[in-house]
């Protein structure tokens, strides 16, 4: 329970407020501790700032530092409805002139006709399916002899063929036919129902599965070289480029393929935007402005300084190769250190070197996209990074702060419980010989009565 204090009952004096008020005198340590780590804070959510603009740069970098991704490329083709195209950054530019002689099927085949799919039986033995070279023997008894029987057993078989009953006539009479397709198609996916291994007997009806649809392959005309493919989907004709083949073409349908000027561009404007996002809240952080004599939070701080030095060093590093630094094809660098781009010199050194322009970002020793994503991991990788090393050791400095906080908020406290213990023993104190006095003014009183 803690201490009740009525002060200044016996002196007259304000205890409470003379004990808050040297409680605040020797509070003061810690308010300044406080308030440093309140500025240590706000370091630490600048500099976490400033590693997720780092991130969004090395993603920006990572787009341009890999063949893979650095080259766009667009494709088209003369007539979508017969092939439809889609080209990968590896493909080949070129333009190739297709005809579609025949579409990839699968094998289609079909029972005799049925009256029902439930009753009428199809004898017993072995019914054997054959995809391409693979078979599969499927025990026909009396468990499973109907036409639907027939149809759950070959869906359950994962023989690579589908089965379905559809109704061939409607009315009052219906007839059912058992249909059975490949799931794939080509020649190598045709698929064979032998129905010779199943015993009709009296009341059976016999299966007498027949092809409908043979196995066909894909037969396309590329550039007059003949070619045939099991599927309609088709991606090892022309590197880099999928093929859609919808159906056939009397005349060549062209299928064009080029480099997607507009969008590497756009990659590059991005990683550009993402280095002045870099660069400008840097410069804005560590500012100082003569006029209101204030200075940014992040001023002096040696690590961010260091950091802004290597990333520009970075990017303006000569390169092997033509263009070898960026000012050569229309990037080129401010007095603020932030970059501008020159929209007609980069498109015309993309359109003119494309190879060139990419050598400059990937190149392996030094290019600059491989090298931007090399400075950003380097600083802010957990445990070792520049910038995440930084930002730790601040934390690790608030952590320690909050302890002396904590110390001496405790000592605080037991101090003010000892000044309110005192004051209440000087009130006790004055309270006591204020009634001895008052006893003595009466007997002196009665005595001189």
């Amino acid at each position: 329970m803690g201490t009740i204090s009525f002060g200044g009952l016996a002196t007259g004096l304000n205890t409470t407020s003379i004990i808050d008020q040297l409680v605040q005198v020797e509070g003061q340590p810690i308010t300044l501790l406080q308030n440093k780590q309140a500025t240590l804070q706000q370091d630490v959510t600048l500099l976490q700032n400033l590693g997720s603009k780092f991130s969004s740069l090395q993603s920006a970098a990572t787009k341009l530092s890999l063949s893979s991704s650095f080259f766009v490329k667009k494709i088209a083709s003369s007539n979508e409805a017969i092939i439809g195209v889609t080209a990968g950054s590896n493909a080949d530019v070129g333009s190739h002139a297709i005809i579609v002689n025949s579409l990839a099927r699968p094998s289609t085949l079909a029972s005799a006709s049925f009256n029902d799919i439930g009753t009428t039986t199809v004898g017993n033995g072995t019914l054997r399916l054959a995809v391409g070279g693979t078979t599969m023997n499927i025990t026909v008894d009396s468990s499973n002899n109907t036409l639907q029987d027939i149809r759950d057993a070959i869906n359950n078989s994962n023989a690579g063929i589908t089965a379905s009953t559809i109704v061939e006539n409607a009315g009052t009479t219906p007839t059912y036919r058992l249909v059975v397709s490949g799931k794939n198609a080509g020649t190598v996916n045709a698929v064979t129902v032998d129905t010779s291994g199943l015993t009709v007997g009296g009341g059976d009806v016999a299966l007498g599965i027949t092809t409908t649809q043979a196995a066909q392959n894909a037969s396309l005309t590329v550039d007059g070289v003949a070619i045939t493919r099991s599927t309609n989907t088709i991606s090892d004709v022309i590197t880099g480029v999928t093929l859609d083949v919808r159906d056939t073409s009397a005349s060549p349908i062209q299928v064009t393929t080029s480099n997607d000027t507009d969008a590497i561009k756009s990659q590059l404007s991005g990683f550009v935007s993402a280095y002045n996002d870099v660069l400008s809240f840097i410069a804005t952080q560590t500012k100082y402005d003569s006029s209101t004599k204030t200075a940014g939070p992040l001023l002096g701080d040696s690590t961010v300084t260091a950091l802004q030095r290597s990333l520009q060093n970075v990017i303006t590093t000569p390169v092997v190769g033509t263009p070898s630094i960026l000012a050569e094809i229309g990037i080129t660098t401010q007095k603020d250190g932030t970059l501008a781009v020159d929209d007609t010199k980069l498109s015309s050194a993309i359109q003119t070197n494309l190879n060139g322009v990419s050598n400059l970002f990937l190149a392996a020793a030094n290019g600059v996209a491989k090298s931007t994503v090399n400075f950003v991991d380097n600083a802010t990788r957990l445990g070792d990074g520049a910038l995440s090393g930084h930002i730790s050791s601040i934390q690790d400095t608030i952590s320690q702060l909050g302890d002396q906080i904590d110390r001496k908020t405790a000592a605080l406290t037991t101090y003010r419980d000892t000044l309110t213990s005192r004051f209440s023993s000087l009130e006790t104190l004055v309270s006591q010989i204020q009634s001895q006095g008052q006893i003595f003014t009466q007997y002196f009183s009665k005595t001189t009565a």
